[in-house]
């Protein structure tokens, strides 16, 4: 059974688009995204994802010739992110939460991090590393990220309607009516990726983000804002009746695929062939895989219009794999 999977994801998502369901009316309001490539914000990440993966400290040290002082400037602040941040968690920690929200005042080319609300200790390292950063590896961020910016812009002036437009329906809920914040950082140290609360922050350095993925990651990160909402709720009540602890991967597999869908159909309009970010890094092929029959067999006939959503979720629910 296990070998099926895989297929049937494919036919599903493989469709010929004169074969999918017609594309969803245009969208009432255009969701709006703020886009950003801010240094402190990059700097703070930039130290995350050394202080997470000291392989990368010893990789930057040894591609750039930096003096005793600056190397120990560094040294200091991976040592303090390490022992303060590295256990965290980027998105769920409310430190790390609110060190996002202090930065996210600062002007993009803001340099000195003082007069922010961040603690003395913290404020001090990042004035500390912010002189060799800018030297070192700035330059060749800020221009990935704005690189990045300039592509998902293209893309979502050209497929955004059509693609806001089929997660909406998808999931039955709409896009903020005011612009939504997208933060690009060169990494986030997060394996994940990309995290939203709010506002959204995006590796633009991260290959499996970049090309077309970057209209998908977009549009993935801008529904976790209300977009899902209805849909998790949904969920946790079908799970709640059932007597299963509301903490089901369910509602963020159908939001990957519905929004893969949704691009994947919009780009094929035009002749794109396009693999959905999820199949393409093998969500799908390992711990996901038990839910694949569940949207083969329910949640792409919603999607089609051939049954209701709350039959899918009601089905898919009861049928979950066992805990």
């Amino acid at each position: 059974m296990r070998q099926l999977f895989p297929v049937l994801l494919a036919a599903a998502l493989a469709a010929p688009v004169d074969a999918a369901p017609p594309a969803a009316s245009a969208p009432g309001q255009r969701v709006q995204f703020a886009f950003h490539s801010g240094f402190l914000m990059n700097l703070h990440h930039f130290l995350y994802n050394l202080a997470t993966h000291p392989e990368r400290l010893a990789a930057f040290r040894q591609a750039n010739p930096l003096s005793a002082q600056e190397a120990g400037a560094l040294q200091q602040a991976v040592t303090f992110y390490h022992a303060n941040y590295a256990e965290r968690d980027l998105l769920f920690d409310k430190d790390l939460a609110a060190i996002k929200r202090a930065l996210s005042a600062a002007a993009d080319d803001r340099r000195d991090p003082q007069g922010l609300a961040l603690a003395p200790p913290l404020a001090g390292h990042l004035r500390a590393v912010a002189p060799l950063y800018a030297a070192y590896a700035w330059p060749a961020q800020d221009a990935g990220n704005r690189a990045w910016i300039r592509a998902a812009a293209a893309l979502d002036a050209r497929y955004g309607a059509a693609v806001q437009a089929g997660i909406e329906k998808g999931l039955g809920a709409g896009f903020p009516r005011t612009p939504v914040r997208v933060d690009l950082v060169a990494e986030t140290g997060k394996r994940q990726g990309a995290y939203t609360d709010l506002q959204a922050v995006i590796p633009s350095g991260r290959p499996s983000y970049q090309g077309l993925a970057a209209l998908e990651m977009l549009y993935h990160e801008t529904a976790h804002v209300q977009t899902t909402e209805p849909l998790e709720a949904k969920i946790g009540t079908r799970l709640k009746a059932a007597g299963r602890p509301d903490d089901s991967e369910l509602w963020h597999v159908l939001q990957f695929y519905t929004v893969g869908r949704a691009v994947t159909l919009a780009l094929g309009r035009d002749g794109i062939a396009y693999r959905p970010y999820a199949d393409s890094v093998g969500l799908f092929r390992g711990h996901w895989a038990p839910f694949v029959p569940l949207i083969a067999a329910d949640w792409q006939p919603w999607l089609d219009g051939k049954t209701g959503e709350d039959e899918a979720i009601a089905h898919m629910v009861a049928h979950l794999p066992p805990e």
